[in-house]
């Protein structure tokens, strides 16, 4: 099973966001409370954290800018899994 990472609300704000840049590595086995990248509003830069644990496959680059609630990666549960969708992209 893949789990969304997603660029989180922070307060009232519901605009654009940019991912200023990865923390964990691609490929990284996390568990939740890891830090996982660092994004940035109009008005605070925050660091992410994991909700969940997983595999980390990053599909979107540092400097993304994209609404917020967007998709910026995946944690799989297993290596297969992990594996399989990296093949696929």
């Amino acid at each position: 099973m893949k789990i969304e990472v997603i660029m989180p609300k922070q307060g009232i704000y519901e605009g654009d966001v940019t991912l200023i840049g990865w923390i964990a590595a691609e490929g990284a086995t996390v568990r939740p409370g890891d830090p996982l990248f660092v994004m940035e509003n109009e008005k605070v830069e925050v660091e992410i954290e994991a909700e969940d644990g997983g595999i980390l496959q990053r599909t979107e680059a540092d400097g993304f800018v994209a609404p917020v609630g967007s998709v910026v990666g995946w944690l799989h549960t297993t290596q297969a899994e992990y594996d399989a969708a990296r093949g696929a992209s």
